[in-house]
């Protein structure tokens, strides 16, 4: 936010008046006059005056009055500590305002208690945006010394990802591998956790890359969350520091060597590769979040110019979806990661155990014949793209007959369809759509803007808490809501919008499949509206995408069509993990899977088929015959379809087929299906609620656990593996709400390091220095460099560290730098800085490239950006 858009106006008068008048601000600096409430107005320019934008050494000047007079009795007192429980910061927890106030007070002044102050008062000066400022702005330092390391629970599977990455990476010193988990599976939680618990506990310093701001954050707070994490496995690892890198966080200048985790955006490192070779430690590991992304000439570069200076460098994908919309770039992103994938977990797995929800699929035909609507352009575009223009996007969003079909859809299936989130076509859609919504009476609103927007914020935390009473039940978004956010318990997801990226669709439907098992739902709508089109798009068989096929034998194919919504069957695909080819199919509402077998793929692993209820007469038929398949080396699963499941309805998949066909071969028998029915009467949440309403002793209760188990022992080893791994999650499901277990880390800062600079001036004189500039970069100078006049600033001043008048070939630098605490290098870097502007106006990328020439340029950077901003306030604002 632009310094010019902040006011006092907003601000309590108590709080102006400790500012005015404290012993804090200097005599020469205090009104005149005592102002009363009702003259506030004259009080404003003075505060103006005092400090026009809130900072740092703002805030650790007068943070008592911040405290006293801002924060207690108000509501900014509780989005403080709401936002410092939400990092597990020092113990700082929602609770009765003095309590909240006393907890704040007894903290000491660290980075991120500052940055929450800062960002609370900015928020609350800001005339025109409602910008949340991330805490993450600055570099952090935690003090492990002090952090509590309680113990982080995961999933059985997330466990094995865990150990998986540990032998490949460390035990077996492997290079590259992809982390293969369906969206909602906690894919950032498990490579967290792995990576502060074996790698940067071990040394390792850790970049990861992500192409949204919105996804640092949240790859930050788990971090900052988990960070204790390490000193379970090193007890001498005093502090972890870690820094976040885009536009809306620290710049490339903020990284350092003894950096632990460098989160950053892939646009900040690819403009700035010359930073990175100066501060790699001794062993890296890169993440590439979403890893698809990785085929990205930007992230290659990254990537190259790392492993140019640190050919050991490790490599990391995390990725729900590891293919991509041909065969050839498939092949190229599997190369990039040695045709390896670490771990992965299918859907199907995860929808057994109620990880994932049980989904049902309703497709509803909007009869909108979208090709009447296209242009020759539009045409041209889709035929070479493969998507729709914006201009074709346009027109679909407000056509008012599709906008009724979807808000009568819910309307109609209101309590089927309960909290639903809509995924809308652009900005116009979302607004047209609420619009809608609300004149049937619907709760419903829209976010189509970043999620660090403080508006779109509380709007989400209603649609979280819906059952509150502003709370709403429909919340139409664009994308935000399809990396990175977490609202476990919705119940529909409706799909409005066109799409031919198998990312985009994985992550839209993914946002609704979070289990009972997860704290979510037992099933989950997903409500397709299909348009009418002529040329339809076969979608790419998805058994990679889920994990279920080896990436060295994957075969693709893809024939090349102009455009088509996704069809139902091809969400279907997705789930199950099928191959969809061809067109619609007549898929009744309501189809839902009844159970699953255990089964041995052709590699000898462990894999899982879904079964729909359909699909019940052709296994048994199959199963009959199963006696004739023993020896059988011939048979396909396109066989198998056309022999046993010849009615209307969803197929199986030819994998899943041929998957049932080695069980039968090795085993020389049939499984047996594993309904659905059986597993929901000992799955862990419903038998701890059976536990809680027969209010049993201990002893009692480990005999429900133990007998459940017996009695359905073949269902519950096949989802939990053992006794004691099921007993564990039917306590959790005791202990806490949904059967999670919160995290139970507490995390400290060290204290912020304030800068105190000598009121002695440097030795050397500042026309030396100059001299020694000139002398030592004059093959960087132009070549007709005349030597400029320099002179100190009469004042320290906080806006600028030199500046160079053209016209008088002058150069003023900022006397705030002429003390004994300030390097001459980071004086004579500046110099230099100003004798560039001879030649350059303004700082084209040619500035930047001989700027960059000067020795050890990284340093004076971060010293002038990141050190000298804490320094002890000695200027004028």
């Amino acid at each position: 936010m632009s310094k010019k858009r902040f006011t006092w106006e907003n601000f309590p008068y108590d709080f102006l008046k400790a500012i005015a008048y404290g012993k804090e601000t200097p005599a020469r600096l205090r009104p005149g006059n005592v102002y009363e409430e009702k003259d506030v107005e004259f009080l404003i320019p003075h505060i103006s005056y005092i400090c026009g934008y809130p900072d740092d050494y703002f805030v650790r000047k007068y943070r008592k009055s911040i405290e006293d007079y801002f924060l207690n009795g108000s509501n900014h007192l509780i989005q403080v500590v709401r936002r410092l429980e939400r990092l597990n910061y020092g113990g700082i927890h929602l609770g009765e305002n003095d309590e909240m106030l006393f907890a704040l007070r007894q903290k000491r002044m660290t980075q991120t208690l500052c940055d929450v102050y800062l960002s609370e008062l900015r928020m609350t000066g800001k005339a025109v945006y409602n910008d949340e400022e991330s805490v993450f702005q600055l570099p952090k330092t935690l003090d492990l010394t002090i952090a509590q390391p309680d113990k982080i629970t995961l999933y059985s599977y997330q466990e094995k990802a865990v150990e998986a990455m540990h032998q490949y990476f460390l035990n077996e010193d492997r290079s590259s591998a992809i982390l293969s988990m369906p969206t909602g599976s906690g894919k950032t939680r498990t490579s967290v956790y792995y990576l502060l618990h074996d790698m940067i506990s071990q040394g390792y310093q850790v970049i990861w890359l992500c192409h949204r701001s919105m996804l640092i954050e949240q790859a930050a707070e788990q971090f900052y969350k988990f960070s204790p994490l390490i000193r379970e496995q090193n007890q001498s690892m005093e502090q972890f520091k870690m820094v976040c890198i885009s536009g809306k966080h620290a710049s490339v200048r903020a990284m350092e060597p003894d950096d632990n985790l460098i989160i950053s955006s892939v646009q900040s490192l690819c403009n700035n590769t010359v930073y990175l070779p100066n501060i790699l430690a001794e062993k890296v590991m890169i993440v590439v979040d979403e890893a698809h992304h990785t085929l990205a000439p930007s992230y290659r570069r990254i990537i190259r110019t790392i492993r140019e200076k640190r050919p050991g460098a490790k490599l990391l994908g995390l990725t729900a979806t590891p293919v991509r919309l041909t065969e050839k770039a498939t092949g190229q992103l599997m190369k990039i990661f040695d045709n390896k994938i670490v771990f992965s977990v299918t859907m199907s797995d995860l929808i057994a155990d109620k990880t994932l929800a049980t989904p049902q699929y309703i497709p509803v035909d909007t009869n909108i014949d979208i090709e009447t609507l296209i242009d020759i352009d539009e045409r041209k575009y889709i035929a070479k793209w493969g998507e729709l223009p914006e201009s074709l996007v346009m027109k679909v969003a407000k056509i008012n007959e599709r906008n009724d079909i979807i808000v009568d859809e819910y309307v109609r299936n209101k309590e089927k369809y309960g909290k639903t989130i809509i995924f809308a076509l652009n900005a116009i859609h979302c607004d047209s759509l609420n619009e809608a919504f609300r004149k049937k009476g619907i709760r419903s609103d829209y976010v189509y803007t970043m999620i660090g927007n403080a508006e779109n914020q509380r709007t989400i935390d209603r649609f979280r808490h819906n059952e509150a009473e502003d709370g709403i039940d429909v919340l139409i978004n664009i994308n935000i809501l399809t990396e990175g956010s977490d609202i476990p318990d919705i119940q529909t997801v409706f799909l409005t919008r066109p799409t031919t990226s198998d990312v985009l669709l994985m992550q839209m439907v993914g946002r609704g499949m979070r289990g009972a098992g997860c704290g979510g739902t037992d099933t989950v709508n997903i409500v397709d509206f299909c348009d009418k089109w002529t040329s339809i798009t076969s979608w790419l068989n998805p058994q990679f995408l889920l994990g279920m096929e080896d990436p060295e034998e994957k075969t693709l194919k893809r024939k090349r069509y102009i455009y088509d919504m996704i069809p139902m069957d091809a969400i279907r695909d997705i789930v199950r993990g099928i191959s969809y080819k061809g067109e619609f199919a007549e898929v009744r509402q309501g189809t839902l899977p009844v159970g699953w077998y255990d089964v041995i793929d052709e590699y000898g692993n462990d894999a899982r088929v879904l079964v729909f209820e359909n699909q019940l007469g052709g296994y048994q038929a199959f199963k009959e015959d199963s006696q004739n398949y023993f020896e059988d080396e011939n048979t396909t699963g396109r066989q198998l379809i056309s022999r046993y499941f010849r009615n209307f309805g969803m197929l199986p998949g030819e994998k899943e087929l041929e998957d049932l066909l080695c069980y039968i071969r090795q085993e020389k028998t049939f499984p047996e299906l594993k309904r659905f029915e059986v597993r929901d009467q000992m799955e862990p949440f419903a038998l701890s609620e059976r536990i809680k309403q027969g209010d049993m002793t201990y002893t009692d209760t480990m005999n429900s656990i133990r007998e459940a188990y017996e009695q359905n022992r073949e269902i519950a080893e096949s989802l939990y593996g053992n006794f004691e791994y099921y007993k564990k999650r039917v306590m959790n499901c005791l202990m806490f709400p949904n059967g999670i277990v919160p995290i139970g880390t507490r995390v400290e800062e060290v204290d912020k390091e304030v800068f105190h600079l000598s009121p002695e001036p440097m030795k050397e004189s500042i026309e030396d220095l100059l001299t020694e500039v000139i002398e030592e970069n004059r093959e960087h100078l132009q070549k007709d460099f005349v030597r400029p006049e320099i002179q100190w600033t009469d004042r320290a001043m906080a806006s600028y560290w030199g500046v160079f008048y053209h016209d008088y070939n002058l150069i003023y630098i900022n006397s705030l730098l002429n003390s004994e605490s300030v390097d001459k290098e980071v004086v004579k870097f500046v110099i230099y800085h100003e004798c560039l502007h001879q030649e350059f106006t303004g700082h084209p990328k040619e500035f930047r490239d001989k700027e960059r020439l000067y020795k050890d340029f990284q340093i004076q950077e971060h010293f002038l950006d990141y050190i000298l901003r804490d320094f002890d306030g000695k200027f004028d604002y």
